[in-house]
């Protein structure tokens, strides 16, 4: 009778066994799948917050061009020389030299100054060229000296005035006060710009991150509860491993106490 029982216990966790077994690949398999919709939605996510640092970034970059272009201080604007000359600073004179200005002479007198566009080309050629204006000299060794006119006034190998060669030099300086005044305005608005952006860039993803919660939720709640099923399912294999192999020793010692002997024990 009881190796009956016994087997007959035996038989029963065989099934279980395999139902358990069943359950557990059952579980184990919902589980995975609810993982593998974990990760691709995080991969989603993690793409679109690069997609954003990268957008943030081109925003930036892009702003910071177009600010340098709308104050004349773009690539094509700064084709430097030696001399430190740039087209900024030569737009800049030019306009200035060419259309003219009143000023007061020495005597206090009113002037009015305007330079020729070719003697403007001229100078400019031979600035970028030496980075200065040559004097004409007389004399020779310590005697040499500039070569001045009637009034006093030096005399240029370029044939330029004295008033050519002082507001050049003038409108140049102003010109190049200017470009550091525009380089201070673009950089502040640059700065402006960018802080705007990273405002955006925090409220975007922000929101994206909401969403990101909001898609991963369900899949969390369901994962944990396929993560609950297969631990159950698991405890339970264990325990019905553990009682089968104790009711297979079992039946394995009742056979043999139940074994004919003939004599011998």
């Amino acid at each position: 009778m009881a190796l009956l029982l016994a087997m007959y216990q035996k038989m029963r966790l065989i099934r279980e066994k395999n139902q358990a077994t069943l359950d557990l690949t059952k579980f184990s398999s919902k589980y995975n799948r609810v993982s593998k919709n974990i990760e691709r939605v995080q991969k989603r996510y993690t793409s679109l917050f690069a997609q954003l640092d990268s957008q943030a970034k081109q925003m930036q970059s892009y702003a910071k061009v177009m600010f340098q272009n709308q104050f004349g201080l773009g690539t094509n604007n700064f084709n430097y020389n030696y001399t430190g000359m740039n087209s900024f600073v030569n737009g800049l004179m030019q306009k200035w030299l060419t259309e003219g200005f009143d000023y007061e002479d020495k005597d206090g007198k009113s002037q009015n100054y305007k330079m020729g566009s070719d003697t403007f080309s001229k100078m400019m050629a031979e600035y970028m060229q030496k980075g200065y204006f040559e004097p004409e000299y007389e004399g020779e060794g310590s005697s040499r000296t500039p070569k001045k006119d009637s009034n006093g006034n030096i005399v240029y190998e370029g044939g330029y005035t004295p008033d050519d060669v002082q507001f050049f030099n003038q409108a140049m300086q102003n010109a190049k006060m200017q470009q550091q005044q525009a380089q201070m305005a673009c950089s502040n608005m640059s700065q402006a710009y960018d802080q705007n952006v990273s405002i955006w860039l925090e409220a975007a993803k922000a929101q994206l991150e909401a969403e990101q919660d909001a898609a991963l939720e369900p899949l969390n709640y369901e994962q944990t509860m396929w993560e609950l099923e297969k631990e159950q399912a698991e405890q339970k294999l264990t325990r019905i491993k553990a009682e089968l192999e104790s009711y297979t020793q079992l039946c394995s010692e009742e056979s043999k106490e139940q074994a004919p002997k003939f004599g011998l024990g």
